[in-house]
């Protein structure tokens, strides 16, 4: 009933062109002589017979994939273009209905629903059967309007939007030679003449050499310490006080010796303890022999008696020694003159008042 309705409107159409004309499915624009044009796709789906042409694009095989050539076979032919059997099935067929009689019957509705009759496909189609070009992609989606390149002055940030172009102005580096842009000379670098920058060497520390004054010394001496000096032989020395130590008794003095007349024997003279070796003994008088004695023996035993040889037998053997020696030469002396002469008495206060002199190692 609708391909007869079909059938009647299409020959109502090709009744305008002239008796006799067929139909055409195919694309709006398309024209094949007299024929009527039936746009392929409309609906309800054509019908057509034996005389009638629809309109396919013939594909050109694997090695031209995608590509096509537009051609208008028989109805009829349209059959053998569909199928896996003929370029792989990649023919695009509009969808239509074939009566071979043209009386309603026996129709065949194989190609009812086309063959890759999709929106890619369909846009194809209707193009004339030529691939269509890439549809535009806006570069730009933050911009008005459809932007198929990024317009002059801007770059395309990270999100994907169009921004103006900032063009940075070039920092001036003071350090060619280091990484990055150095807008100073950086915290402990000098620069160089030649303009690199650059860790300083640092200068040599001075050598002090440092002489041991006082060999003789534990230790390093730099100087001579207080309270010492150096001799001759590079020695350091403690300086000698020339103030007598408060132990240090007073030079003995010995009298001037008293006339002849008064010699004293010698064992009233008191012995002198702790007498220094160095003794200044006054210049003594022209005496008697006996007087003389007397004196040489006070030297004798006052010179003996250093403090080096205070030991207490040392001492008695001198003592007795001086003793004995000053009677036998007073008793020599007696014999030889007539008339003894009486010894004379010492003065005990004047030998205890003998000035000892400070002693000098």
């Amino acid at each position: 009933m609708a391909g007869a309705a079909l059938a009647s409107v299409a020959f109502s159409a090709s009744a305008l062109a002239g008796n006799g004309d067929h139909v055409v499915v195919g694309p709006a624009g398309y024209a094949l002589g007299q024929n009527t044009l039936v746009l392929a796709g409309g609906a309800p789906v054509p019908v057509v017979g034996p005389g009638d042409h629809v309109v396919i694009c013939h594909a050109l095989g694997e090695d031209n994939k995608d590509t096509y050539i537009q051609i208008a076979p028989s109805a009829g032919v349209v059959f053998g273009h569909a199928g896996e059997g003929h370029q792989l099935g990649e023919d695009i067929i509009p969808p239509f209905r074939y009566q071979p009689n043209g009386n309603g019957r026996d129709e065949d509705d194989s190609l009812a629903a086309g063959q890759n009759w999709d929106a890619a496909h369909i846009l194809i189609y209707e193009n004339g059967c030529a691939a269509l070009p890439p549809a535009p992609v806006d570069v730009c989606p933050n911009l008005e309007g459809m932007q198929e390149s990024v317009p002059a002055g801007m770059v395309k940030n990270e999100a994907g939007n169009c921004v103006p172009l900032v063009v940075p102005v070039p920092a001036t580096d003071v350090c060619p030679n280091i990484a990055g842009d150095q807008s100073s000379v950086p915290t402990g670098m000098v620069k160089e003449s030649s303009g690199d920058c650059v860790t300083p060497t640092p200068a040599p520390l001075p050598i002090v050499v440092v002489t041991d004054v006082c060999p003789n010394l534990e230790g390093m001496q730099a100087s001579v310490p207080a309270g010492m000096v150096k001799d001759s032989a590079g020695t350091c020395l403690v300086v000698q006080s020339s103030t007598p130590r408060a132990d240090t008794p007073a030079a003995v003095s010995t009298p001037s010796t008293p006339a002849a007349g008064n010699t004293a024997a010698v064992e009233n003279t008191p012995a002198v303890e702790n007498t220094p070796a160095a003794v200044s003994t006054p210049s003594t008088p022209a005496a008697s022999p006996p007087t003389a004695a007397i004196a040489s023996v006070i030297t004798s035993v006052i010179s003996t008696k250093t403090p080096a040889a205070a030991k207490p037998k040392a001492k008695a053997k001198v003592k007795a020694k001086a003793k004995a020696k000053a009677k036998a030469k007073v008793k020599a002396k007696a014999k030889v003159k007539a008339k003894p002469t009486p010894r004379p008495k010492l003065n005990k206060a004047k030998i205890k008042n003998l000035r000892v002199l400070p002693f000098t190692p």
